[in-house]
């Protein structure tokens, strides 16, 4: 019995923003116990769960299935994620949130697997369940879960975004953060303060999203003062969220006494006119304080030339296609989180691949221009990629189940995310690893959605794969 929907709506009243998985882990103790199934935790909020097969036939078959505990937390008002239930709307075939990320991600999944392992009726290999924590950020579960007592060598995610794809391949994720210290600018008097709110840009899921032309609302900002570079002076910059999200606002300050409010104004509508089609609830507002600044804080001149120069150098979104499919990102970087205050600057940064030589290519590229710009720079996060198995029997067991449910044939592909597969395949030798689910849209923006037909279809096809292993 599919009990998915119940599940989800249960775990949405959890709190779970990645690096507070506590509650959750408590439910998932919770679940473990109140069904008699042997379970195993750590002080990073990992749960495992194992059930054992009823079937003779299948006594010495092993599957693991994987979910991950923590969500994306981005929101268009003002939310506490670490006290707050996440508000569910139904929309016809939709789940959506109010305003906030829906948690579909990883959430679905995970309500997925509960679902499998409280059926009584199933006829399933034994189950190694592996519900791991800071998948959005660290991957720190995954890269510390244990992993010695399991069994199995075949690795089944519900972490994916698309029915009918079956994900054999994930790319590499790097995070690194860039940061300066700037010395006040010399005094100066009467200086006119304006500030650049964008706001309202798509976002979304910076592997996943990274090749449909959503709008990086940080570049997008520092375009419009490119041309006004040697006439300002930043005051503050605040814009981006999450690593792993593409920036959907951002806001810059900045002082002056010689600027053509025209030609900003005109270049503004130029850019709103280029992206409407990708962003069509954008804004971009342009304020004008009328009031005098004397000795205010700001970067001195210098300084502001170096951030917008490096800023608008700095290559976003896909850098290199695949030779084959073109549309595949095999590259790209995300630049996802500015702040400017206080003559504090702290720049994230996030670089993906699936291939190791252009990764550490663009790596010593992000690190040489970073210093020429005079940032110091650590890495924050680093989590490898894995490579499509061959003759995976995993592969065929999916691709049979789906064609038998559905006439039709699931597509075996590779998806640019980062997932904790590439973690499992670089600690575990000879791992069968594939990743499904169903269809979620606009995953880490307040716009993610779920399709309740689609969890329905997905959720047949994932009782067929179990029973058929």
């Amino acid at each position: 019995m599919n009990k998915t929907i119940d599940f989800f709506y249960e775990i949405s009243k959890i709190p779970r923003p990645s690096g507070h998985e506590e509650k959750i882990r408590d439910f998932l103790i919770d679940f473990a116990k109140n069904r008699g199934l042997e379970y195993e935790t750590d002080k990073f909020f990992n749960v495992t769960i194992k059930k054992r097969s009823k079937s003779k036939e299948k006594k010495n078959k092993f599957l693991i299935l994987q979910a991950h505990t923590d969500m994306v937390c981005e929101a268009n008002k003002e939310f506490d994620f670490l006290s707050s239930p996440i508000k569910i709307i139904k929309d016809g075939d939709f789940l959506k949130a109010d305003e906030t990320t829906l948690g579909a991600d990883n959430g679905i999944g995970l309500s997925m697997i509960l679902s499998i392992l409280d059926d009584e009726n199933l006829d399933t290999p034994n189950l190694e369940c592996l519900f791991t924590t800071q998948e959005e950020t660290t991957m720190l579960g995954a890269k510390n879960i244990n992993m010695r007592n399991l069994k199995a060598k075949a690795v089944l995610s519900i972490d994916g975004s698309d029915e009918g794809m079956i994900e054999c391949s994930s790319a590499s994720m790097d995070v690194l953060r860039l940061r300066a210290n700037y010395e006040k600018a010399k005094t100066f008097e009467d200086k006119s303060m304006y500030t650049i709110n964008i706001k309202n840009f798509l976002g979304g899921h910076s592997g996943t999203d990274i090749a449909k032309n959503r709008q990086n609302a940080i570049k997008i900002l520092f375009e419009i003062l490119k041309p006004q570079v040697d006439n300002i002076q930043i005051k503050s910059v605040f814009g981006g969220g999450k690593s792993n999200a593409i920036p959907r606002d951002c806001s810059c300050t900045f002082l002056t006494n010689n600027l053509d409010k025209t030609t900003v104004l005109n270049e503004i509508k130029k850019i709103e006119n280029r992206i409407k089609n990708d962003e069509p609830e954008a804004e971009i507002e342009f304020v004008d304080h009328n009031k005098k600044m004397n000795n205010s804080s700001s970067l001195s001149a210098i300084d502001t030339k170096r951030l917008i120069n490096y800023i608008n150098n700095f290559q976003n979104g896909v850098l290199v296609f695949d030779e084959e499919d073109k549309t595949f990102p095999v590259l790209s970087d995300n630049l996802a989180q500015i702040q400017v205050f206080n003559l504090k600057a702290e720049i994230i940064l996030s670089a993906r691949s699936s291939k190791e030589q252009l990764r550490q290519s663009r790596l010593q590229e992000i690190v040489h221009q970073a210093s020429v710009h005079y940032f110091d720079f650590d890495m924050i996060s680093s989590a490898p990629f894995f490579e499509k198995k061959k003759d995976s029997y995993l592969q065929k067991v999916l691709s049979k189940t789906y064609y038998e449910l559905y006439n039709k044939n699931a597509t075996i592909t590779g998806v640019h995310g980062g997932l904790e597969g590439g973690v499992f395949d670089s600690r575990c030798a000879d791992l069968d690893i594939c990743v499904i689910a169903p269809n979620i849209y606009d995953l880490h923006s307040p716009k993610e959605r779920v399709s309740l037909s689609s969890v329905d279809r997905v959720y047949k096809w994932l009782e067929c794969i179990v029973e058929s292993f």
